[in-house]
């Protein structure tokens, strides 16, 4: 994989990805980086239904919210590296 410059996000930020570190904002590569896939039970009826939906929590957040409840995988970038394929 190459280099590339980032404008998938509202904050434009003109990051050079490559396959593993970023210059940007959320500082991620060209790969995500998963920090949990897990089962959605009960909470948000109207999305989760009766059976439940499913969740993925990505790494590299660019908000900064400064009280963020997932902080660890949000900016400590918790989680592994997936190859999309």
């Amino acid at each position: 994989m190459s280099a590339y410059t980032c404008n998938l996000c509202p904050r434009a930020c003109n990051a050079t990805r490559t396959e593993n570190e970023g210059s940007g904002v959320c500082r991620m590569g060209m790969l995500p980086v998963v920090s949990r896939i897990a089962p959605h039970l009960w909470e948000e009826p109207f999305i989760s239904g009766t059976r439940g939906s499913g969740t993925v929590f990505f790494s590299g957040c660019n908000l900064g919210c400064v009280y963020c409840q997932n902080y660890v995988i949000s900016h400590q970038n918790l989680g592994r590296r997936m190859n999309v394929a």
